[in-house]
């Protein structure tokens, strides 16, 4: 049993600005950057993930692997994430698994509620995902300003950025 989120791996991309421009100049990099994003939400949330992708953005047989921890499905040419994503919604609602499918797919939400499954879309996942970010980081205590930058003062300990911070002081 236990609860489920499938993600429509290509509608996410398509419907998040973070991955607009970085699809068009690396279509890899951005399905990596979903996954690592998925994988990160999905322990902090509890669920088991499969984020699923169609081979009509990528040609050839199907193929399944494991990623940072989920189940990451490439569907067999000329099948939709669609069509393997309903099909697993009612297998696993099957089991009485608690099933959440991320998609904006007006058509698959359908789908999926007739499945027994939850639908979240793409937007609400969006909002979901950075608030669970604000969370970690709270509980981490990462400094809000460090989230999206690359700063220092987000990855060290508060005792170390004191000792720095004394010495900045004695050099002025």
């Amino acid at each position: 049993m236990g609860e489920y989120l499938i993600v429509d791996g290509y509608n996410v991309i398509n419907a998040w600005k973070e991955f607009a421009q970085l699809r068009q100049v690396n279509l890899e990099h951005a399905r990596e950057l979903l996954i690592a994003g998925v994988a990160e939400y999905a322990a902090f949330k509890g669920h088991r993930a499969i984020v699923v992708f169609d081979a009509q953005e990528v040609a050839g047989l199907a193929a399944t692997e494991q990623i940072h921890g989920i189940e990451v499905v490439f569907t067999n040419e000329g099948e939709t994430a669609d069509s393997w994503i309903e099909r697993r919604a009612y297998e696993l609602g099957k089991t009485r698994a608690k099933v959440f499918v991320v998609t904006s797919d007006y058509a698959e939400q359908i789908n999926i509620l007739g499945a027994g499954a939850y639908r979240i879309s793409s937007r609400e996942f969006r909002e979901q995902y950075h608030k669970a970010k604000k969370e970690i980081a709270a509980r981490l205590k990462i400094p809000n300003r460090a989230l999206n930058r690359n700063e220092l003062g987000g990855r060290v300990s508060g005792h170390v950025l004191e000792h720095l911070e004394k010495l900045r002081r004695l050099k002025s």
